[in-house]
């Protein structure tokens, strides 16, 4: 072989050996991008649910044993951003047989000054009439529970009666609000074994009454209430007597000056920690009371 003619043939050997090197290159670069296409994807298959609280939430550690939650998995909600510490001086104003707007207006216009709340129950043959007032109460964080639907004594009706009256004035008001009524006051106070029995609701009662409804003089009003108010009670008053509306202007700046805060009925139990039952009566979050009459 001559020398002009190995050379030629060495140049090509060379030639086909790099072609070969790096087709073998590009197969072994496939391969690896697959083989970590697949692991990836088992990763991702079998990786554990991460909580809102940032907490794994499997049920066993790397080591196969039982997974102890955390803390923040264990949790239960968060007390509500919008309500006043449980340490807070709490009072709750309650205000029976409205709404009637030229009070019903002045009183929200005081809570809402002061950033208070308070709970109406109202006569649900009044809703319609006045649901502009029912709905800014609710619109304001206010509570709206049930005076039964033409304020009858319920202790003087029968069950099918009684459930009538409640029925209508649930309605009535739950049309206005969008929300379910959860609480209830009877006329006058009244209660009987049937009207636990029957009315599906807590009873609200009260600790305190301004006697607005014999007074109807701001004067006696706020005397009646400051002279008896403490942390934890329930003041009965009525959204009927302009007298009211002067008293409540008065007693809220007064008593948040003292350090208390206004809190609808609901509020005031789930504070105090007392777990409210259908057909129980509710004087205060602090102390029993005998029965009162309104």
């Amino acid at each position: 072989m001559s020398k002009k003619v190995e050379e030629m043939y060495n140049l090509k050997m060379k030639r086909d050996f790099l072609r070969k090197a790096i087709c073998l290159v590009a197969i072994v670069a496939v391969l690896v991008v697959a083989a970590y296409g697949v692991s990836g994807k088992l990763k991702a298959d079998h990786k554990p649910e991460i909580t809102q609280n940032n907490t794994v939430d499997d049920k066993k550690n790397n080591d196969g044993t039982e997974l102890v939650p955390t803390d923040a998995q264990t949790t239960s909600k968060p007390p509500r951003a919008d309500l006043p510490a449980s340490t807070d001086k709490l009072v709750c104003f309650t205000f029976d047989d409205g709404p009637y707007s030229p009070v019903t207006s002045k009183i929200l216009d005081t809570l809402e000054q002061y950033g208070g709340k308070a709970t109406f129950f109202v006569v649900g043959d009044r809703a319609d009439t006045y649901k502009d007032q029912i709905k800014r109460a609710h619109d304001m964080g206010c509570e709206i529970g049930s005076h039964t639907y033409s304020h009858k004594n319920l202790a003087n009706l029968s069950a099918s009666e009684m459930r009538d009256e409640i029925d209508k004035s649930c309605k009535a008001i739950s049309d206005i609000t969008g929300e379910d009524v959860k609480i209830i006051r009877p006329p006058e106070g009244a209660t009987s074994d049937s009207v636990k029995e029957n009315v599906g609701m807590p009873i609200v009662m009260w600790s305190v009454d301004s006697r607005d409804w014999a007074n109807r003089n701001a004067d006696k009003n706020y005397d009646q209430v400051m002279n008896n108010v403490y942390d934890g009670s329930i003041v009965l008053m009525h959204d009927l007597y302009p007298a009211t509306a002067e008293a409540v202007a008065r007693l809220v700046p007064k008593l948040a000056e003292e350090g208390y805060k206004f809190v609808t009925f609901s509020e005031l139990m789930e504070l105090r920690g007392v777990d409210v039952q259908p057909g129980e009566k509710y004087f205060s979050a602090t102390q029993p009371n005998s029965d009162a009459e309104a």
